[in-house]
């Protein structure tokens, strides 16, 4: 081989795994500020439960009584302010997290395609096991359920933020076998097995055993529109509570899981085309 080829071959692995470390990093910002999001998230809730709500409305009440001396009820609603502020900013800042690992991931993907078929294999099997990884831990949804009650106003009854890993360890928990193992089968079990199949099938490619794993992956791929569904049925988890005002704000764990199930898809599509 010569010093060139040598060269050439070092560079593109230099570039795979600068691109592979940039999607770990996006991936883990992500993850993080999203979950300091959801801890101020839940500290907001928790102030607006019927205990501290009765508490504000009689501090209010003293606060006016002693014209401004007993001022506790100010100083509530200023740290709540502060602590509205700071979850805008690290929601705000999730998302943009997400949005450059969305566009990392299709900028690398156009370049990978114009060098060959190999490398944009191993990079979309990395990357979709980058994004599934990150969906499994991070939260989907903050979902709260509120009621409107005299002179009180809205007060909140229940909250709570679900990642799948914990909405599985929950259900297992509940004895709901059936559900917990359809979520764990068709967003943990199958995803990693279609993720780790492609990249077997970009590393090895060459051989002639390959055509079975090709099979596989085609045979996998079938179940694509199950990850949808699985997400689906988490949306209804969620959503299960019968009270009068249920609030769910969407976490960008949900969509790191689109993302991987859009590159599994595109995995899956490349490999099939080849074969044939």
């Amino acid at each position: 081989m010569s010093p060139g080829s040598l060269m050439h071959q070092y560079a593109r692995f230099s570039l795979f795994v600068v691109s592979i470390f940039l999607l770990f990093f996006l991936a883990f910002r992500a993850y993080t500020d999203a979950d300091r999001y959801i801890d101020i998230q839940t500290k907001l809730l928790q102030q607006k439960n019927t205990d501290q709500t009765i508490r504000q409305k009689v501090d209010a009440l003293l606060e006016l009584l002693s014209a401004g001396w007993y001022d506790h009820y100010t100083q509530t609603k200023t740290t709540q302010q502060t602590l509205e502020h700071q979850a805008a900013f690290f929601q705000h800042r999730s998302f943009i997290w997400f949005y450059y690992f969305l566009a990392s991931v299709i900028l690398f993907s156009i370049l990978y395609a114009l060098l060959d078929l190999k490398t944009l294999l191993l990079f979309i099997a990395a990357a979709s096991l980058v994004a599934l990884v990150t969906a499994l831990f991070s939260p989907l949804l903050l979902m709260s359920v509120g009621k409107q009650l005299p002179i009180l106003g809205e007060v909140i009854l229940s909250y709570e933020s679900k990642s799948i890993v914990s909405t599985i360890m929950k259900l297992f928990k509940q004895h709901n076998y059936l559900i917990a193992s359809i979520i764990l089968l068709f967003s943990v079990s199958i995803p990693f097995l279609k993720a780790i199949l492609i990249l077997t099938y970009g590393l090895f490619q060459e051989t002639g055993m390959m055509r079975r794993t090709a099979r596989w992956i085609e045979k996998a791929g079938k179940w694509s529109m199950a990850d949808v569904f699985i997400v689906a049925i988490l949306v209804v988890f969620f959503s299960t509570n019968q009270d009068i005002h249920t609030t769910m704000q969407i976490a960008p764990g949900l969509y790191f899981f689109v993302t991987y199930v859009l590159l599994s898809i595109l995995g899956t599509m490349l490999i099939t085309r080849k074969e044939r």
